[in-house]
């Protein structure tokens, strides 16, 4: 378990999902604690011990802000609540059901990940009286000192919220931009299954650029290292040429299979550094996605 100071009183912690460096969540320490997504199910304990790593009981925790319902982001919820049962689950009020009954949430997911989806964890509910559902408007949570802002940007899924931290000028991306593997030096773009939109992300990049941040954290992975305004460009930049690219791929091979592997070994190279699993997981993805968004799957 590993864990990192994004800045006074915000730390990341490092999940272990596949690999290290590959997801995070984060905790915001203050008059109530509160974590940022809830990471896999498998990292129940992980989070725990990262938690008190940053010097918070865990049991303290008085919020949980879900940026959206996929099981790399939720998946630890329900653990999360036995350790501090009046903890407040924030998800959007469109997929809160899935968080107090996950089986459909888990058979989707399974479809979704394939072999993969063995190592994220078994999902456990959530009671219904610790979630909180948020409407699209979004919702403000305030902490202490500071405040999160929850804002609805859909496209990676219709659910998901970017968060806001005022105070801090810190903007926590969730997959609205995209993801940063920086061990490779590599963005991908947020594909996946069933629901991504490419116009909306488009529009997502465009909305929370506004904002202006000082800082960006994402949960796959850590803080940007660069300007905030490159981050905003390579997103689209990135969203684009991975959409030709891929269609491309698939044009030329007419497999589906023969485009993950064309996008693993050519837009992708992670691996090495990172396990051969982070290449394989991200490279499905991101070709489903993409090929289920111009409806081809």
């Amino acid at each position: 378990m590993t864990t990192f100071e994004v800045t006074e009183g915000v730390y990341g912690i490092d999940i272990g999902m596949f690999d290290s460096s590959v997801a995070s969540v984060y905790l915001f320490d203050d008059d109530e604690p509160t974590l940022v997504d809830g990471g896999i199910a498998a990292a129940a304990e992980t989070i725990v011990e990262g938690i008190e790593d940053c010097g918070v009981d865990p049991s303290s925790l008085s919020n949980l802000v879900l940026s959206h319902v996929h099981v790399d982001h939720t998946g630890a919820a329900s653990a999360l609540v036995d350790v501090a049962p009046d903890l407040d689950v924030y998800i959007h009020e469109s997929t809160a059901p899935h968080l107090v009954d996950p089986a459909g949430l888990v058979e989707s997911s399974k479809r979704a990940m394939g072999e993969h989806f063995e190592l994220m964890g078994e999902q456990g509910p959530v009671p219904e009286q610790n979630v909180v559902g948020v409407p699209n408007e979004g919702t403000t949570v305030d902490i202490g000192a500071n405040s999160l802002e929850l804002i609805h940007a859909p496209g990676h899924s219709p659910d998901h919220f970017a968060v806001w931290n005022p105070e801090r000028e810190l903007l926590f991306a969730a997959e609205c931009l995209g993801i940063y593997f920086g061990a490779a030096e590599e963005w991908l773009p947020p594909a996946t299954l069933p629901n991504f939109d490419v116009d909306a992300i488009g529009d997502a990049i465009d909305r929370l650029a506004e904002f202006d941040p000082d800082r960006i954290v994402f949960p796959h992975f850590g803080e940007w290292p660069g300007e905030p305004d490159d981050a905003f460009e390579t997103a689209r930049t990135e969203l684009h040429r991975f959409d030709e690219r891929i269609l491309e791929y698939h044009d030329e091979t007419g497999s589906v299979d023969a485009t993950k592997e064309l996008v693993g070994e050519e837009l992708l190279d992670l691996s090495p550094p990172y396990d051969p699993a982070v290449e394989s997981f991200f490279s499905s993805l991101l070709t489903d996605g993409y090929l289920k968004h111009h409806g081809r799957v």
